[in-house]
C-alpha cells in the first residue's frame, strides 16, 4: 500500500524545518556557540582553563536564591538587557522578551540569570541564549543554563 502526502502537509513540515534550521542558525550566529567548551570534558569546572586554545571560565558557579541578591532588582537587570540589546533584533525584526529565571554566585560576584527568548514571525518565542546581569548593573555576560548547569561565556557589556 503506497501512501501520499497531501501539498499542505508537505509544506506545513518543509515551514516547520526551515523555521527550526533559521533558529539554530540564529543561535549560533548570536551567541557562537562554537566557542563553548563541550559538555563531556570530565575536568573540574575550576581546572578547566584553556581547551582548543579558548580560555573559558575558571571560577565555580553556584545557584542562589533570587532574593539574597545585593543590589539591582530583578526588574533593573531586565531592563538593562532591554537597554543594551535593544527592544527587536536590528537583522530579523524580530521583538526580544527578557525574563529573570533565578540567581548565581561566581567568585564571590552575584549575577542574575535572565533568559533571552524572541518573537519569531509574530507567531510563536523562541529561546535564544541566557544572560547574567550583575548585581551592580555594571556588567552582562552571555551564556547559557543546562539541566541545572549554568556557563558564563563572555562579557558583552561593562559600565
Amino acid at each position: 500500500m503506497v501512501m501520499y502526502m497531501s501539498k499542505k502537509t508537505f509544506l506545513i513540515i518543509i515551514v516547520v524545518l526551515v523555521i527550526a534550521i533559521s533558529v539554530v542558525l540564529c543561535h549560533k550566529i548570536l551567541f557562537n556557540t562554537d566557542d563553548i567548551a563541550p559538555a563531556e570534558t570530565n575536568l573540574p569546572l575550576e581546572k578547566q582553563e584553556i581547551i582548543n586554545d579558548k580560555p573559558i571560565q575558571t571560577g565555580v558557579i553556584s545557584e542562589i536564591s533570587i532574593d539574597s541578591i545585593k543590589g539591582i532588582t530583578q526588574e533593573e537587570a531586565e531592563k538593562l538587557c532591554y537597554n543594551v540589546m535593544g527592544e527587536k533584533d536590528e537583522e530579523t525584526g524580530f521583538i526580544f522578551s527578557f525574563g529573570t529565571t533565578g540567581a548565581v554566585e561566581k567568585d564571590g560576584k552575584q549575577y542574575y540569570v535572565i533568559r533571552a527568548s524572541w518573537l519569531v514571525d509574530n507567531s510563536h518565542m523562541s529561546y535564544i541564549g541566557d544572560f547574567f546581569v550583575s548585581s551592580d548593573g555594571k556588567e552582562i555576560y552571555d551564556g547559557f543554563v543546562q539541566q541545572g548547569n549554568y556557563t558564563m561565556d563572555k562579557i558583552i557589556w561593562s559600565k
